[in-house]
């Protein structure tokens, strides 16, 4: 069942999302595996593209202890960046913190990548649990689509901030469709 010709997410792929999603298992970010599977699927077995974890390094060099993430990143066979995916609990849905801090740290990943794409766009997937928020960064202008929408000046931040934004389930319909869209257009640029 390749990507390409599949018109749904195959079951067995939302089986591991299901296994992966069991609270009870005492595992630190336990989606890892499903989000590494699911990009693995949408870019098949061609030695063309592939996935890699990334742990962010600080401005002194040193790696996030207290806040674990992990980034995969996409790149093509000559290791060039062609998509980045940061994942985090679905927890971080329900404060606006969180929302804000989930796509500051998707912005800083292409800060250090988006000058290495060797497409027209980079594309960002910032997945709360199943939830996503789609991204993409100009390579030519250095723009990053969504704009980014910095901290409001009071003092606390509105519990609305940023709700919303992460309003694809990529496992429905729509975060398939929207995966198809995103696959064709990175195939189509390093086609050319």
């Amino acid at each position: 069942m390749p990507f390409a010709t599949d018109e749904s997410w195959p079951r067995g792929l939302i089986d591991i999302f299901k296994v992966c999603s069991d609270k009870s298992r005492p595992l630190e970010n336990h989606l890892y595996g499903a989000y590494n599977r699911l990009l693995h699927y949408c870019f098949g077995d061609t030695f063309s593209f592939f996935v890699t974890p990334q742990h962010p390094i600080d401005d002194d060099g040193s790696k996030h202890t207290i806040d674990f993430i992990v980034f995969l990143i996409v790149f093509n066979g000559e290791g060039l960046p062609v998509l980045i995916a940061a994942i985090k609990e679905e927890i971080w849905l329900n404060y606006a913190s969180r929302r804000l801090e989930a796509d500051q740290q998707l912005r800083r990943r292409y800060e250090a990548l988006l000058s290495d794409c060797p497409l027209p766009r980079l594309w960002g997937l910032s997945f709360l649990g199943t939830s996503v928020r789609f991204y993409q960064g100009n390579s030519t202008n250095k723009m990053i689509s969504p704009p980014y929408m910095g901290r409001p000046v009071e003092y606390m931040l509105p519990s609305s901030f940023l709700e919303g934004e992460w309003d694809v389930d990529i496992l429905s319909q729509q975060g398939f469709d929207r995966m198809k869209q995103i696959m064709a257009d990175i195939t189509a640029g390093a086609a050319q």
